[in-house]
């Protein structure tokens, strides 16, 4: 097959071109299609890409001797930069990070609203993992990821991370992603439970442009997150799921709205017969707690198919007040909403036949305010 032949180029951040920068270069080098992207420059900002995924590309000099090396060499030539290696010389194409990377999402999402919000995401596991991507994709800004477990070989098949990834904790692995997608973005990760973190995190973060996010595969966990969400007066999402992932649960609370907390829905009579798996919780690190989970959630694509619907429901939680946004799914889904994957007891055992066909979306679960719960007792 012949090969398609492109214009060799450097991809260039608009702000180092209108800069007088002189010295190294670093991003990535692609052979075949004989492109340079260069994202870093002397001293990296701390939540730009990490160094240790990077290469050194070249340099900006100010030398005029022709480039006699294989290494990318940019000069400035009357007032413009101008690149060369070797001789060979490449095109430029500036770049800017925000308005680039989110150009596909103007009329959809304001980019400038999106950037001042912030997910806190309790779990990066397979649901975490996928929430943060998606968010960062959206455009959120800020992010604090929590997470004690370390990525193992066989959180392959539901991780957003990869096999580079495998031996570091999920949560330093995650930031590590959000900002190969957003280099801006601000993350903060977390080495830790919820239920260890500092208040400071929370007096720092806990404001109603922030969402709470559980979905650390355990209830207790997500209950002691919705107290904290009460207290803080943050909306509140969990994703959880049922066994096999033939079904998950989406709960979500507002703190500008008269809903009941999550403390309050599980123990509604409507809600006991819930299926949700948990496994169990880690509050320290060390090897004996760090062993395998023998838990299976289910496949990838059933705990995507739920976590893509909690995360437009996050969306539209973050865009509360925007008068140019369009909700997608909060003015139809109710507080506690299932998600079917599949109704066949094969998967799902005998709880499968509580579902009427595959992909159902149940609406109609009501939960409501117990005289027992101590956020909502007073109300």
């Amino acid at each position: 097959m012949d090969s398609i032949r492109l214009v060799p180029k450097v991809f260039i951040p608009a702000d180092l071109v209108s800069s007088d920068y002189v010295g190294d270069l670093f991003g990535f080098y692609h052979s075949d299609s004989d492109i340079y992207n260069v994202v870093a420059w002397g001293e990296q900002p701390e939540n730009h890409v990490p160094r240790q995924l990077l290469r050194r590309l070249g340099s900006i000099v100010s030398d005029p001797a022709p480039n006699e090396s294989n290494e990318l060499v940019g000069r400035r030539v009357s007032g413009r930069l101008a690149f060369d290696v070797n001789g060979k010389k490449y095109e430029v194409e500036p770049y800017n990070i925000v308005q680039n990377i989110f150009s596909r999402n103007t009329g959809i999402l304001e980019t400038d609203w999106m950037l001042s919000k912030t997910a806190f995401i309790l779990g990066c596991g397979s649901v975490g993992s996928l929430l943060a991507l998606e968010l960062a994709r959206a455009g959120v800004g800020n992010f604090v990821l929590v997470d004690n477990d370390v990525l193992g070989y066989h959180n392959l098949c539901r991780h957003q991370c990869g096999i580079e990834h495998v031996g570091q904790f999920k949560a330093v692995a995650l930031k590590e992603r959000i900002v190969q997608i957003n280099p801006t973005a601000n993350v903060e990760a977390f080495v830790s439970v919820v239920e260890r973190l500092e208040k400071s995190v929370f007096d720092q973060h806990g404001h109603p442009d922030t969402v709470l996010i559980g979905c650390a595969d355990n209830r207790e966990a997500d209950l002691y997150a919705g107290r904290i969400a009460e207290t803080y007066r943050m909306p509140f999402v969990s994703v959880g799921f049922w066994e096999r992932a033939f079904a998950g649960e989406i709960f979500y609370s507002l703190p500008d709205h008269d809903h009941p907390c999550y403390e309050c829905a599980l123990g509604s009579v409507a809600l006991s017969s819930s299926n949700r798996v948990s496994t169990n919780r880690r509050i320290y690190t060390n090897q004996e707690e760090l062993a395998e989970v023998n838990f299976e959630p289910g496949i990838s694509a059933d705990i995507n198919f739920v976590t893509i619907v909690a995360v437009k429901l996050i969306l539209d939680i973050l865009n509360r007040g925007n008068d140019h946004y369009t909700p997608r799914l909060i003015n139809y889904l109710t507080q506690y909403t299932l998600v079917c994957n599949t109704n066949d007891t094969r998967v799902g055992g005998d709880m499968a036949e509580v579902f009427s066909y595959p992909l159902q979306v149940t609406r109609s679960i009501k939960v409501s305010y117990q005289s027992s719960c101590p956020p909502c007792k007073y109300r």
